[in-house]
């Protein structure tokens, strides 16, 4: 299954618990005119639970950007280490930092 498909999955499922509590209070209220225990415990649990989604996603989502940045740039680093500076000195005689002969 694509990363993509997932969090489509995740994202409805959110959206349809919040969505689930709205209907539900709006059924309650037309239906017997008022909003029970009960109906106010699913709403709780249902807008905690789809947002809950939602921040987990998002942070999940950032520290997978923040672990790529990472790699990418100890990478880098460790290329320039292992090749030199930019100037194209890979010479290991050239590159005597400073010694002398």
């Amino acid at each position: 299954m694509k990363q993509n498909t997932k969090d489509w999955i995740q994202y409805l499922s959110a959206i349809a618990l919040i969505l689930s509590a709205i209907v539900l209070v709006f059924t309650s209220f037309l239906t017997i005119e008022r909003v029970g225990e009960g109906v106010n415990t699913y709403v709780g649990i249902a807008i905690s639970g789809g947002l809950a989604i939602f921040g987990v996603a998002a942070y999940f989502v950032n520290q997978v950007a923040q672990f790529k940045t990472t790699i990418h740039h100890e990478i880098r680093k460790e290329v320039e280490r292992q090749y030199g500076n930019s100037n194209g000195n890979t010479s290991s005689e050239d590159s005597t930092d400073g010694e002398e002969r």
